[in-house]
């Protein structure tokens, strides 16, 4: 690394901030419910979308997911696709 006179370089061991903080719950939850919300996203966009449950059933179909783990993190986590959904009835 190249010193830079006048300037102070600062580490950071991430390694050191990771042990510090917990994974929080939705973060520890399958990466795919992520995908999943997009998805379900993307179809409420669509001019002839289909109810927001049938949506979501067939998302979760398609993608294998457990339907009952996903609502409840869709409870936690849904804020977003809980805008877009009253956003597309309003």
């Amino acid at each position: 690394m190249p010193i830079v006179r006048g300037k102070q370089s600062r580490v950071v061991s991430l390694e050191s901030a990771a042990q510090t903080e917990a994974v929080p719950a939705e973060l520890s939850a399958n990466p795919l419910y992520g995908v999943a919300m997009l998805k379900i996203a993307m179809e409420l966009k669509k001019a002839d979308a289909r109810p927001v449950d049938e949506l979501i059933h067939g998302v979760l179909s398609r993608m294998r997911l457990d339907e009952a783990e996903f609502r409840r993190f869709l409870e936690a986590n849904g804020g977003l696709l809980r805008s877009i959904a009253q956003k597309r009835y309003a």
